[in-house]
Order: C-alpha cells, then structure tokens, then sequence
C-alpha cells in the first residue's frame, strides 16, 4: 500500500517515479487527441493514437535530453498538424520546419478520411473542446515529471526506457522512436 503525499515529503519514490511517468504520458497523448478531435478522442483510428503517443514520448523526452526525432506532417492533414503544433508548444526546445521533404524509414501516421470527417463534425460541435489554454498546465507538469527522469546515454535509450516505463503501446511507440534514428 503506498502512502499518501504529505505536505513535508513531496518527493516521489522510485514507484511513484514510474506511475507519474506513465500518467503523464497517458495524460499528454490524451490531451494532444483532444486538441484535434474534442470530446471524439476516443473514437480516432489507431493511426492518430499511435502519432499522439509517439508525440507525447517525443514532447517528454525533450525535457530529459535533447534527442533527433522528426515527423513529417501533410498541410492538409489538419488532425495531425493540430496535434504537432501542441506538442511544439509543450516542448522544451523544439523546431518546426517547413518545406518539402524526403521522409527516410518513416511510417504513415496521418488521419484517414474518418478521421478527417470526426475532426470536422467536431469543429461545430455545441460542446466546448479542451483549449489551447491548458497548454501552459500540461507544459508545467511535464516538465516537473521529466525532473524525476535522468539522462540516459542516446535518446534511443532515453525512449526505450520511458517505453518501459509507461508499458503498453507506449513500449511499441517508444520502440518505433528507438530505432527510427533517435540518437
């Protein structure tokens, strides 16, 4: 049983070193869905799911270290585009090309025509989707959570070991990252 946190012993142990990583990451995917689907995010195909996880591992791991990862978005993908520009914005230190490029061992991560159509319906949904404005939030509590991670010698490595971390699809994500020419 795990003891709650008291005002005088705010530090997390190494378990809740790990729970906080995985919830973060949890958290930051399922805050990048949001951005683009709204209330939707659980309806997206795998596709978006496994880009939003990518981007979150990406956006967490900028606050450990810097690491060499890009993804290469179409302009006319908008779901994709709007979860890139949030994780832009929750990065510590990213840069945003622009321009024509050759992707290299890439896999197609864009939004297929249900997921374009979901992003529509809910631009004119009556209910109010997460705002941009909690960006500022979410950057905080990752950047408190990525304080609790050290350096790990590659970025690959650093991925890998959130993967192990987090578990789940997140192992497959952080993998993808790994050998996709993070360094």
């Amino acid at each position: 049983m795990r003891k709650p946190a008291t005002l005088s012993s705010n530090r997390p142990s190494a378990t809740s070193s790990i729970d906080a990583v995985c919830d973060v990451l949890n958290v930051t995917s399922d805050y990048l869905l949001e951005i683009a689907y709204g209330s939707a995010y659980l309806t997206v195909s795998a596709n978006q799911m496994e880009l939003a996880r990518r981007l979150a591992l990406a956006v967490f791991a900028s606050h450990v270290q810097p690491t060499r990862v890009s993804f290469t978005l179409e302009r006319t993908d908008l779901p994709s585009v709007a979860m890139a520009h949030t994780a832009l914005l929750l990065s510590k230190s990213w840069i945003m090309s622009v321009g024509e490029v050759t992707p290299c061992g890439s896999l197609n991560l864009q939004a297929d025509a249900i997921d374009r159509k979901i992003a529509r319906r809910v631009a004119f949904s009556p209910y109010p989707s997460r705002d941009l404005s909690d960006c500022g939030y979410m950057r905080a509590r990752v950047e408190h959570v990525a304080t609790l991670v050290g350096p790990y010698p590659s970025g690959g490595e650093l991925y890998r070991a959130l993967g192990s971390m987090a578990g789940g699809d997140f192992a497959y994500s952080a993998e993808c990252l790994a050998v996709g020419g993070a360094r």
